[in-house]
């Protein structure tokens, strides 16, 4: 798991080789835990899907996995920039 400031000046966490049960289960507490729900669908594409983002009040996080990042989550604010630090530093994969 790597956090770094992408593109957009925001953060970007890429879980590399993280499994799908681990990434499902990472969707379940982002849902039921944190309060997020899903928009969008499902976009595939020859060598990465953009997953629906995670959607709540006060932030949303773009979601998406690819050949070389693995899963990732993406934020899109100075908001979504403090919870995926707390989140990182909260999870032990």
């Amino acid at each position: 798991m790597n956090l770094f400031h992408a593109a957009n000046g925001h953060l970007l966490i890429e879980f590399g080789e993280l499994s799908d049960a681990d990434w499902k289960s990472l969707e379940s507490k982002l849902v039921d835990a944190w309060g997020f729900r899903r928009v969008g669908e499902v976009v595939v594409g020859l060598d990465g899907t953009i997953c629906p983002d995670f959607e709540r009040q006060d932030l949303t996080l773009a979601a998406g996995w690819d050949i070389w990042l693995g899963y990732h989550l993406l934020s899109e604010c100075a908001a979504g920039d403090d919870f995926l630090q707390r989140m990182c530093d909260e999870l032990q994969f």
